[in-house]
């Protein structure tokens, strides 16, 4: 499928990407990108504006230290918010997770049911953030990173 909306073909991966029959064979740790780009807990709505002036960027784990604080969608951020708001409120804390040694295909499905196109990867604590599964402007395979 390709994509007449300038922006949206802006957001395509442009890490190395695999396909989802690809990924769907592998675990999860061998998919999600290892460091997505986060902001801190205490972020503020200008810090999250500026991460997402890359259209790449359509989700951001929050973080408190390492732990897993919240998911900031782009939509989340009310236009409205001025640049010193806490994002915190923001963002949605319950979310879909999965951990880095389940298989991509429990993953898939859990995005499927969802309806996400991105699937935070937490430790086997339930809180240690550990990456983020992302799907690819097309839907067909993951953007890849470290």
């Amino acid at each position: 499928m390709t994509s007449t909306d300038p922006q949206a073909d802006s957001a395509a991966c442009a890490n190395p990407s695999v396909g989802r029959d690809q990924a769907a064979t592998r675990p999860v740790r061998d998919v999600m990108i290892s460091t997505p780009k986060t902001l801190p807990a205490a972020a503020t709505a200008g810090d999250a504006r500026t991460l997402f002036s890359n259209p790449k960027v359509l989700s951001v784990p929050l973080v408190d230290g390492a732990s897993f604080a919240g998911l900031l969608d782009r939509e989340d951020l009310p236009e409205s918010a001025t640049d010193e708001a806490p994002i915190r409120g923001f963002a949605r804390r319950s979310v879909p997770t999965i951990t880095p040694e389940r298989s991509m295909q429990e993953a898939l499905d859990l995005m499927a049911s969802t309806e996400t196109v991105r699937l935070v990867v937490l430790a086997d604590d339930g809180r240690t953030l550990r990456g983020l599964l992302a799907l690819n402007h097309d839907r067909d395979g993951f953007c890849l990173g470290s």
